[in-house]
This record gives structure tokens, sequence and C-alpha cells, in this order.
């Protein structure tokens, strides 16, 4: 006797084959430029203020989004960009003591209805809105006055470092979005460690 196969309800088999077909038409183009992702991150210049007993940083830093991520974009999938500031303690018998951890997260979307990008401040909610891609990715690599610790503190008369990395967060995308960019290369998106001094 021939036993019945186990099929899925019609909404749901419908939906499962939409996500498949949504996810070959992004997989598509992500696969003819898998060869051809120039790309990258770079911190230009970076530096720290003192003021009012608060050390502000500002940088500016050149995010290259490769084929990849472009694509993604366009698609609706919004790209979440990471500041990663560290102050650390450098010691010479003994690892770095790593003083305060800053993570300031920005998200840049794409809105096909009004053609106009978007960038939210992830932290603060703050977003503002640019006609072109070029406007929203300039404005995304200016980092102005960024309070980064207080310093009261850290000790007198002890020398301090801090450094500052910029990287492209993939655990926001959606599951198998999320699932291709861990698997594939051309995601992993970040500059180098930028140190310098922490200077009073």
């Amino acid at each position: 006797m021939k036993r019945p196969g186990c099929r899925l309800p019609a909404r749901r088999s419908f939906a499962a084959g939409a996500l498949t077909a949504a996810l070959l038409l992004l997989w598509l183009p992500l696969a003819a430029h898998a060869d051809n992702n120039s790309g990258g991150f770079v911190i230009r210049t970076a530096y720290t203020e003192l003021l009012n007993g608060v050390y502000y940083l500002s940088a500016d830093v050149d995010l290259n989004m490769n084929a990849n991520a472009l694509n993604a974009l366009e698609n609706g999938v919004p790209l979440t960009v990471e500041w990663q500031i560290e102050v650390i303690h450098p010691r010479l018998l003994l690892w770095n003591q790593k003083i305060a951890t800053l993570t300031e997260r920005y998200q840049i979307s794409y809105h096909p209805l009004t053609q106009r990008f978007v960038i939210k401040n992830l932290n603060s909610g703050e977003q503002q809105s640019f006609g072109s891609y070029r406007d929203a990715i300039l404005n995304l690599g200016q980092v102005n006055d960024l309070p980064v610790i207080d310093a009261s503190l850290l000790q007198p008369h002890t020398r301090y470092m801090i450094r500052m990395r910029a990287v492209l967060d993939i655990t926001d995308f959606p599951g198998p979005l999320k699932l291709i960019a861990s698997l594939f290369k051309g995601w992993d998106l970040s500059s180098d460690w930028y140190a310098w001094v922490l200077a009073s």
C-alpha cells in the first residue's frame, strides 16, 4: 500500500517558494561578482580631543562597499556599519589592559519608492535621508565629536592608547542571507585597527 507523501499547506508552500526565488534572484548577482569584489574599509584619519573633562573622537573613514554589499542594499537589505572603539592601557610585562569599549552602530537602507538612502544611528535612533548613495556613504564615513570616555575614569600620569576600526556587521541580515554571508567570501568588510595615543 502506497503511503501518502507529506505536503506543506498551500500558503506555507507558496511562501517557501517565494523565499527561495527571492534568494536565487539575490544570489545570482552575488555569484556573478564573486571574483570581482573590490571594496574595503579604510580609516584615513582619527584623533581625540579633551573638552570639559570628556574625550571626543573624530575620524574620516572610507567605506568602499563591494559588489555583494551594494547588491544586497539595492535589493532592500539594510547594511549595518559599526565603529568599534577601545581604550587601552599598554603594559610591558603583562597583557594590555582594556579600560573601555564602545560600539557605535549605523544602518544604511535604500527606499525604492522615494529613491532615498536613509542612515539611522542605531544607538540614538536619529536618522538622515540622502538623495544619492554617494552622499549617504560620505556622510556615514565622517565621525564628528563622538564622546568616548570621561577623563575622570583614567589615572593621571598614565599612558593610554585608543584604537578604532570599522566593520560591516552581518548579524542583522535575514536568516538565509546571513548564512550565505557567513559561508562565502566577500562579506568580511572591516578596516584595520587604527591606533593612537590618548593625549591629555
